[in-house]
């Protein structure tokens, strides 16, 4: 596979300053109280840091996502390791089993599995790679949110307190991670280089998805001759090999492994949303009727109305789009085609962030 990194800049470059939404009140920055920061924070940004309520002693942790993929476990990961080097107690936590593809990628690199943290309630936390109560762990509501870092729509904020938000439409949240060690000035070593930018070729397609910008390609220049890879495209391939490797796995984890609740702010009922991977058709026809045959009971204890899955084939380059639920076939449908033997077959690895959640939400107004 061939992996295309185009460094030429299009009109329609999303540049640096780029939505970016930082609530924590600029109005604090003259009342904070002369706390020993190690940092010794000398940005804006460091400053507003410095403001969050860290706690005298109390550790941070930085988690991102359930069904947590490479993106969510490296940028909570990569962010903890910020955060630590700025002087904050953080560390980073997974909110469930990770996926075969982020094992691998953590494997490769030495770094251990961040502990699973079931239950949120009564710490303080830093959520990447989602902004929502319905995608967090447990708890996520009771929790001191101190910040945010996302590459998602702004959906249901998860607490009711005033966090640091950066949520910037970038191909992966391990960009916006990478942004943030630019902004504050800190050098990014060869593990943290690694798992960003296999966070980045896995959220992308390998540089290929039409959410890349040219500050995902300027990170990717970045940091391959820092990260140790010498062949990204036979990394990507490895990765790609790992993702769609099922081995062990029960048809309700394969269909869980990359999966995401949505409120009724996309569709107007409770939805959930699945990715499946293949790398041949035949792989294609068996996970696409055995994911169809667990849908109703993930529905029913996911207490979701409807369910989609989409059923991307990695190699040959199509996703079938499989459906449950009353409504789902008519909106997916009125979205993207006509059905034929209970899926929409369409050309190209769809994005549930950027193809499938906006076109569901249109057609559902």
């Amino acid at each position: 596979m061939k992996i295309k990194v185009n460094t030429m800049i299009p009109k329609s470059c999303i540049r640096w300053h780029s939505v970016l939404v930082a609530l924590c009140l600029v109005f604090q920055l003259a009342s904070c109280d002369d706390r020993d920061n190690p940092s010794s924070p000398a940005s804006p940004v460091a400053n507003i840091l410095a403001c969050l309520d860290w706690g005298e002693s109390d550790t941070t942790y930085v988690i991102g996502h359930k069904s947590p993929d490479t993106d969510a476990v490296c940028s909570a990961i990569a962010y903890a390791s910020l955060m630590k080097s700025l002087g904050y107690r953080c560390e980073p936590r997974v909110a469930g089993k990770i996926n075969n593809e982020t094992k691998m990628v953590l494997e490769k690199a030495g770094v251990e599995v961040p502990p699973v943290l079931d239950n949120a309630a009564g710490l303080r936390i830093i959520m990447t790679d989602h902004n929502t109560s319905e995608q967090a762990v447990p708890g996520i509501t009771e929790a001191k949110v101190l910040q945010i870092i996302d590459h998602h729509a702004l959906g249901n904020s998860p607490t009711a307190s005033i966090p640091y938000f950066k949520i910037v439409p970038l191909g992966s949240t391990n960009t916006v991670v990478y942004t943030c060690y630019q902004e504050l000035g800190e050098p990014i070593n060869q593990t943290m280089a690694y798992l960003m930018l296999s966070a980045l070729l896995s959220d992308t397609n390998g540089m290929t998805s039409t959410t890349v910008t040219d500050i995902d390609r300027e990170m990717h220049n970045t940091l391959l001759p820092l990260s140790g890879i010498t062949d990204v495209e036979r990394h990507y391939e490895e990765m790609t090999d790992s993702l769609a490797s099922y081995t062990g796995m029960t048809d309700e984890e394969i269909f869980l492994s990359d999966y995401k609740d949505y409120g009724s702010e996309v569709a107007g009922r409770p939805m959930g949303v699945a990715q499946v991977n293949s790398l041949d058709e035949a792989s294609q026809i068996s996970l696409r009727g055995r994911m169809q045959a667990v849908m109703p009971s993930i529905m029913a204890k996911k207490e979701r109305d409807i369910l989609y899955a989409l059923m991307v084939n990695k190699r040959d380059n199509y996703t079938d789009i499989i459906f449950y639920g009353e409504g789902a076939k008519e909106m997916a449908e009125k979205a993207f085609g006509k059905s034929q033997q209970g899926y929409i077959r369409v050309e190209g690895q769809m994005s549930r962030k950027k193809d499938f959640i906006p076109a569901i939400s249109a057609v559902a107004k």
